[in-house]
């Protein structure tokens, strides 16, 4: 199925890039759990961010379909079925930094990722994100496939192959380490004048919510740091990573007590304590359990909308279904003449929608400022017979 084209804006008082909001489908493939019990009893069990009186009302609409068919509610769900959800996605805004371009040939292009923008479509983010960005009227690219990879609020070079094959040559270069990186960051405190190698090893904690931490059970790691220069409160420090686990450098330099100066995960003592972790000996499943219930307080304050009725209607789509495709067509446009069930029809005797977007109510809020980048910045990537390099960011000039 073809995306729609995203309809960017800028917001320049704001310093923001928008998307406009836009009909999206996620695409599951039926689980064996699933075989042989209705549709609507699924993702009632499921998908419980929304009551079943929500996936009624869905089927009714066609917006919860199988097979791309309309299905009554009492469909039982079978061993190969293709099961569509579309939703009214509201994307968050990112940074609207231009993307520069450091270099481009037929095979590769090279940019310099500004911070606050994801690499590619991750959770609420889709269009929004550096290869969504790329592949619209602005840039024009067809395909681009990442090679590397960069947080959302890391800022640097980020390699992107144009075509399938340049891409599998350059990830050999960072699976064989041959690859040098170079990386600047700014840490809190006067950092030491001697070079400093951390060959911790480094354990996920959690995908879920994207933490590591030095760890005796973890991967082998290893980063060389070397300061540059100390303004009175925060060190301008050299990174170079041998190996690429995710957050190395920031889990690496919170071991050693120099967490980059405005992390928001690892120097944040409602997270970690006092101390951030320094020397390690963190207990993983508290830091885990404090991080869900902050972001989950968060989350509430934020997500929750007061309908007309009353009642208080959580956030309505999470990014729990497993895979996922824009759908340019409007749910008015669907074919509902398929049966549906007396439950379900009891939900549509009237023109109002029961269960409205609650973003379009109540929009996203805007990212605060510590959500927006942190100071890292990866500045020179140097391979066999190529080397790319960025300017320093403003924080480290």
């Amino acid at each position: 199925m073809s995306e729609t084209e995203p309809m960017f804006t800028i917001d320049k008082a704001a310093g923001l890039r928008r998307v406009l909001p836009y009909n999206y489908t996620y695409r599951i493939n039926a689980k064996g759990r699933w075989f042989s019990r209705s549709l609507v009893d699924v993702f009632t069990e499921e998908f419980k961010d929304q009551p079943r009186e929500y996936y009624l009302w869905a089927v009714t609409k066609g917006a919860l379909t199988v097979n791309s068919r309309s299905v009554a509610a009492e469909y039982l769900i079978k061993n190969g079925d293709v099961i569509c959800h579309t939703t009214h996605k509201h994307e968050p805004p990112v940074s609207d930094e231009a993307i520069r371009i450091v270099f481009e040939d037929k095979d590769l292009v090279v940019v310099d990722k500004p911070a606050s923008i994801p690499v590619h479509p991750t959770g609420r983010y889709n269009h929004n994100t550096i290869t969504g960005i790329l592949k619209s009227k602005e840039f024009g690219y067809k395909d681009v496939f990442p090679v590397n990879r960069l947080d959302r609020l890391t800022s640097g070079i980020l390699l992107l192959a144009l075509n399938k094959e340049k891409a599998s040559q350059l990830s050999k270069s960072f699976t064989d380490r041959s690859m040098q990186k170079t990386y600047l960051c700014r840490v809190r405190g006067d950092f030491p004048d001697d070079s400093v190698t951390c060959s911790e090893p480094i354990k996920v904690v959690t995908n879920s919510q994207g933490i590591n931490t030095v760890s005796p059970d973890g991967l082998p790691s290893e980063t060389e740091f070397s300061k540059i220069s100390f303004d009175g409160k925060t060190s301008l420090v050299q990174c170079q990573p041998k190996t690429g686990r995710m957050h190395q450098i920031r889990v690496h330099l919170q071991f050693l007590g120099f967490p980059i100066a405005n992390d928001p995960l690892y120097a944040n003592e409602a997270y970690w304590g006092k101390d951030l972790a320094k020397g390690g000996g963190a207990d993983a499943s508290e830091v885990s359990k404090r991080v869900k219930s902050i972001k989950f307080k968060r989350m509430l304050a934020e997500d929750k909308v007061e309908s007309s009725d009353g009642k208080n209607h959580e956030k309505r789509f999470k990014s729990d279904h497993e895979s996922a495709s824009s759908n340019p067509e409007t749910l008015e446009s669907r074919n509902h003449q398929n049966g549906n069930s007396n439950e379900a029809n009891a939900l549509d005797q009237d023109n109002e929608d029961p269960f409205p977007c609650p973003w379009c109510i109540n929009p996203i809020p805007d990212p605060p400022e510590d959500e927006k980048s942190i100071f890292l910045h990866a500045w020179k990537y140097k391979g066999d017979g190529w080397e790319y390099e960025t300017e320093k960011p403003a924080w480290a000039k």
